[in-house]
């Protein structure tokens, strides 16, 4: 996927769940990097349900 396409995804999914709008909302205010890992993390994994961040890994995982 082109990162236009996994963007456009990702945050489509992320406005249509309030958890994950509200996670990613405040992920731009403090840390956007994070945020934009969020969004390709959710783009490419849109049945995840539990997604924390690995820290040893530097990623998101379900």
């Amino acid at each position: 996927m082109k990162e236009e396409k996994i963007n456009e995804k990702g945050l489509s999914l992320i406005y249509k769940h309030k958890g994950k709008r509200i996670t990613y909302e405040s992920y731009l205010k403090r840390a956007p990097e994070m945020a934009r890992k969020y969004c390709e993390f959710v783009a490419r994994n849109a049945g995840a349900t539990y997604i924390r961040w690995d820290s040893k890994k530097n990623k998101f995982v379900a």
